[in-house]
């Protein structure tokens, strides 16, 4: 099996926590080149996970280098398309984060350019692949929740508004919250209902929380330099009727019992949602039995890293010829009802889909 060198663009909290600490675990990567305009991120990285890599400050020059086989792309949104594009045009298979890009226009030339190549494209939607989440989808396909018509997706922070960085600003994030916990929100109910085929978009955005600082566990801000939203609301209608309510905020004066991402299915047959404070390994399943309505928890002892599943299975999917556990056309999807929640906002209009 061929040893796969890696190069990383954007060396910040994402690429430090996941993707580097993912890729270093398997014997067929190698993790070669990193590049940050902050030279300094890029070699503390170097240091850190005992990289034999090559340093750059100019991402063109990342992606032009022939010995490369993998790029994974970790910087700010609005960056996304131009780097994947280099990346992709530099005969590299490439993982983007999520968002895929700021905008559905950008992720098409994203899905053409990789095709034209002839490579792998993937982004990082790994809150799918926590464990609950992959035994509500495996219920799914198995039919036992019958006519799924409901899901509700939800994530709530009391107060873990990621104050470092440029997620305040809109020039250079694209956006406030719907860019950063949004494509997760979006992307979980879709992947476990296994339908991307969306009719309409009604959404709602709040910012009403940037004067309010104080108690923040990712640090404070600057209430004057703050313009995106930090709430966000929609209602999405799919074309087959199955209806999805999602919800996604920085900052509520509420409490959500779990602290990520949590979806709650109803079908004709049963229900099930992410309960307990194991909420990422707990599944709660309502149904029918011998005329009553019964109640069940359950816990799934088989530990699952999300973030090692999507890396590794990317990876294999390179290796292997196979399709990675994100399709772009997917991630596409998600870009494209971020982008109508925005437009619904403003309008305050139902955008419909073709």
């Amino acid at each position: 099996m061929k040893t796969l060198k890696v190069g990383v663009i954007g060396i910040g909290v994402i690429a430090t926590t996941k993707h580097i600490p993912a890729l270093v675990k398997r014997d067929d990567v190698e993790v070669v080149a990193l590049c940050d305009v902050e030279r300094e991120k890029a070699e503390k990285a170097k240091a850190d996970f005992n990289l034999n890599a090559a340093i750059y400050t100019d991402y063109k020059e990342l992606c032009s280098n022939p010995e490369l086989d993998v790029v994974h792309v970790c910087t700010p949104n609005p960056l996304h398309c131009e780097m994947t594009l280099a990346a992709l045009a530099g005969g590299k298979h490439v993982h983007c984060e999520k968002p895929m890009a700021c905008s559905y226009e950008d992720t098409q030339k994203m899905i053409a350019a990789a095709k034209a190549a002839g490579k792998k494209l993937t982004v990082g939607l790994q809150w799918r692949y926590n464990p609950a989440p992959l035994k509500m989808r495996e219920m799914v396909e198995k039919g036992e929740l019958g006519d799924i018509y409901y899901i509700k997706s939800q994530q709530l922070r009391p107060r873990r508004l990621p104050a470092y960085g440029v997620y305040t600003n809109k020039e250079l994030n694209g956006g406030g919250v719907l860019m950063d916990g949004g494509p997760h929100s979006i992307d979980l109910p879709m992947w476990l209902a296994g339908n991307y085929e969306v009719a309409s978009v009604r959404g709602v955005t709040f910012d009403k929380m940037k004067d309010y600082p104080e108690g923040n566990a990712l640090g404070p801000w600057d209430p004057n330099s703050f313009d995106v939203e930090d709430t966000a609301m929609a209602m999405i209608t799919m074309k087959n009727g199955m209806m999805i309510y999602m919800e996604t905020a920085w900052i509520t004066n509420m409490i959500q019992d779990a602290p990520g991402v949590v979806a709650s299915i109803a079908g004709t047959k049963a229900g099930v949602d992410m309960a307990g404070p194991a909420f990422e390994a707990s599944v709660r399943v309502t149904k029918m039995v011998e005329g009553e309505l019964k109640t069940e928890i359950s816990t799934i002892e088989e530990p699952v890293n999300m973030n090692e599943y999507d890396i590794n299975h990317w990876i294999d999917a390179i290796q292997t010829g196979g399709d990675p556990a994100v399709l772009p056309e997917q991630a596409a999807v998600v870009t494209r009802v971020i982008e109508a929640i925005y437009k619904s906002a403003e309008t305050g209009e139902t955008i419909f889909f073709d």
